[in-house]
Parts: structure tokens; sequence; C-alpha cells
């Protein structure tokens, strides 16, 4: 077998698209995957001759220093995969981990990993099948000499926009894999809207279905033009066999693989309000209640009006377009607040720049913030940047929508976080005041003052 470039660990379906998109561009790949059904289609479908039965085989098939991609499910898989590769490696050599693994376990085994010489870097690749197969936008973390000796090859492969690859190192330790985590939260908060507005005009407007596509056609053409919006077209021009829309047949329960849960468990800890992708995670939790949601609508009795949007295509699009501006101020006000507190230094110029094509979540909105050379940070959300003042000409679509979802007894719950978050900054007074004083009334948690520094406590039964 002639000397490899890289060696590709796992030929799954991201896998071998990889492996398949590295090859186009040049680079030979020692192909490896535990499964020899996975070992055999990938030889029968590229004719390779470096597909290897054997870890030790691959390994002797690379170029030193020899670099590893692992393409393998997250979690203890690829420890037990680090535990039988290390003992092999040798100082120098590179392991990069392109799987959507914790950012927590990337750091812990970047550590491990630069404690014996090897360099191990944390890949978040985004863009499913058809990004890892013609170029996906990766976010690299962790040893920042592993990522030096690759990126020939990663930025190479990756997506590109305006000439430059969407594939950079964002930061050390466990920062590539944070940052695809959010991506992937953002992402969630995002299909959710979109549904939530597709809902809205097919069930409480009655929009028919051409009705529909030609809103959606028509906004893509503007400032909702992203990835998400090119599909959704695709879905909705979609038919059955019997010629109805497919989309109508696809059972309601939606599924999920860890990502947007771990992007709210990592915002409680840090104290980030992130409700848009908290109400669309949660809205696929609650579609498994299938049987439970059946019950429900013959039990539950609810007051409602009928409504009328006048112009549904202007503002159910703006009211979509500010939700989605705001699940990207959501995401990172997250990133910044993680940034700042791991000393990361995250760049979100160069993030965006990486977020342009080839991922999922790219869009228009994303080159209009990228655009406006603004600095974020944890103190300093998205939507109170001086770029954004015009955010108030589409807030009056979002509570339109809102308003009249709950009238019409159409829940529009990410749609209603996302004006949760906008009416959330614009309140001087907030109502935890009280709630404060519930607190040391029960507790002797004491409070602050408007009128004076310190806490105090006050014995409310005097």
């Amino acid at each position: 077998m002639k000397t490899c470039d890289i060696a590709v660990y796992g030929l799954g379906v991201m896998g071998s698209s990889l492996a398949k998109n590295i090859m186009s561009h040049g680079f030979a790949v020692a192909a490896y995957s535990k499964s020899p059904e996975e070992r055999a289609r990938f030889q029968r479908d590229t004719g390779a001759d470096t597909v290897c039965t054997t870890v030790d085989e691959m390994l002797e098939g690379l170029q030193s220093p020899r670099c590893i991609f692992l393409m393998i499910t997250a979690g203890r898989p690829v420890d037990m995969v680090l535990e039988e590769l290390c003992p092999r490696l040798r100082p120098g050599d590179v392991i990069l981990d392109g799987g959507n693994s914790f950012y927590r376990d990337t750091g812990r085994r970047y550590e491990e990993c630069r404690k014996q010489g090897i360099c191990y870097v944390g890949i978040g690749v985004s863009g499913g099948e058809k990004g890892a197969l013609y170029g996906p936008s990766m976010m690299a973390g962790g040893s920042l000499e592993g990522w030096k000796q690759t990126r020939h090859i990663l930025q190479t492969i990756s997506a590109h926009a305006d000439g430059k690859p969407c594939c950079d190192y964002i930061a050390a330790g466990g920062g590539g894999h944070y940052v695809k985590m959010v991506h992937n939260g953002i992402e969630y908060a995002i299909l959710q809207l979109i549904a939530e507005i597709w809902y809205f005009m097919s069930s409480t407007l009655e929009m028919s279905g051409e009705e529909i596509l030609s809103c959606f056609q028509s906004w893509k053409k503007g400032g909702l033009d992203s990835y998400l919006m090119e599909i959704s077209i695709q879905v909705l021009q979609k038919k059955d066999k019997d010629g109805s829309l497919l989309v109508d047949k696809i059972l309601d329960v939606a599924e999920q693989k860890g990502t947007g849960k771990w992007t709210m468990q990592d915002s409680l800890e840090r104290g980030v309000y992130i409700p848009t992708i908290y109400e669309a995670l949660s809205a696929r939790n609650f579609s498994g209640k299938k049987r439970l949601r059946m019950q429900g609508s013959e039990q539950l009795q609810a007051t409602v009006q009928k409504v009328f949007v006048e112009n549904p295509e202007e503002t159910l699009g703006n009211a979509l377009l500010l939700g989605m501006i705001l699940s990207y101020s959501q995401g990172f006000e997250l990133i910044a607040k993680a940034s700042a507190e791991e000393n990361w230094a995250i760049d979100f110029g160069r993030l965006i720049d990486v977020w342009s094509n080839g991922c999922i979540i790219r869009s228009r909105l994303l080159a209009k913030i990228r655009q406006t050379g603004i600095l974020i940070s944890a103190d300093e959300p998205l939507l109170l940047e001086q770029g954004f003042s015009w955010l108030k000409e589409l807030e009056p679509a979002l509570r339109e929508t809102v308003g009249k979802s709950v009238l019409s007894g159409t829940p529009l719950p990410a749609l209603a976080g996302a004006l949760g978050y906008y009416d959330y900054y614009r309140m001087k007074q907030m109502p935890v005041n009280f709630i404060q004083a519930l607190r040391d009334c029960f507790g002797a948690h004491t409070y602050q003052r408007t009128d004076r520094e310190g806490h105090f406590h006050t014995n409310w039964e005097e």
C-alpha cells in the first residue's frame, strides 16, 4: 500500500463522505472501519486500494507525522478508540475528532494526549452528508500544533466563500466542539421557527400549499435567504405518489442527537438566557407524547378565536426574520460568555466566516452580521448593537404573530420565546424585586436596595 497523507477511521455516512472528499482533492487516504460491511461498501464505491482491515495496517500506511481523522459515534466509543490508538502512536502524531463530541470530553482528551506528546484536535463538522462530501464547514479546537500540521488538508476540503476556506482554528481545549454545539442549538431554534410559521400558515390561517410555497419562495429572495429556507422549499414542493404533499404524511414526532440538550445545560450553568433554543428543544421532547396529545385534543377545551393576518407574506416573513436574528443573538451571547470564562478569546468575525458556507445555519443574515464589523461580547449582545437598530421595524410583526397565535390557541413557543428575549432586554424594571422580598420573608436570604449599598434583611411579620 502506498504512503497515505491521512487516515479516516470510521466509514459510516459521514466518514465515507469525508474520505471521498479528501480523495477527490488528491490526498491519499488510508480508510478503516471496524465494520467489514462498511469497508466493503467503501471499497466498492471508490475502488480504493487503501482500505485497511486492521488498525496497524492503517497506521503503517501513513507518512510521519501520522494523522488519523476519527469519524465515529461521540461518547465512550471515542475513548475506546483512543485507548486502542494512543499506545501505537508517537509524539507529534495527530488525532482529529470529527464527531459531535461534548466539548468538555474534548478538553479532557486534549490534555491526556498532550501529556503523551500526541496532538488532539476537536473538529466540529457541519453540513451533513452533502457537506462532508462536497465541502463542510469545520471548527477546529484543541492542539494548535496539530491544527498547523493538518490545516492544508482541512482547509482544502472545506467549503469556501469569497475564496476563503470555511475552516479555521477557533480556540484551545474543547473550543471547536463548543461552537459546533451552540451552532446546533441555533439550528434547533431556526428549524423550530420555520416549522411554527409553516404550521400557523397551514393550520391556523388555512393557507393552501401553493400559497405557503409562494411565500417561502419570496422570502428566499430577501433577508431570509438561507440554506434552511432553500431546503424548506424543497420539502414544500415534494409530493407523494398520490400527488399529495409528502410533509403532511410525516409523523409529528421529532428526534435529536444531544447537542441541543448540551447547549441548554451549558446555558443554565453559565446563566445565559436562550429561550428560543430551549423551546425548540422542548418541542422535540414533547412531540414524543403523541398518544397524550391525541387524548388532550379530545378532553381539553380552549376559548379560541378565528384570526386573520392581512398580509401574511410580509408579516410572517418579518416575524420569522426577527426570530432568526434573536436566535443568532442568543447563541452568540452564550459563546461570548463561554469564551470569556474559558479564556478562549474567540474571534466572532472569523467564526462567522467559517459559518458562511457549508454549514446548516449559513444565511444572508449571517453575512449581514459580518458586514457590520461588530465586536460581540458577553456584555454586549447582538440585538443591542448599533448596527441592528432596524430590528425595531420587525418587532410589530413578531408581536402580532405571537398575539394572534395565543388568540387562536396555536402554540408557537419558539416565536414567543424570541419575543420574550427581546422584551426582557427592553425591561428597565423586572418583577424579581418582589421575588427577592418573598425569599427574604421565608428564608432570610436578604435583598439589595435601589437607594443605598449593601444587603438587607427585614422582619416581614412585624
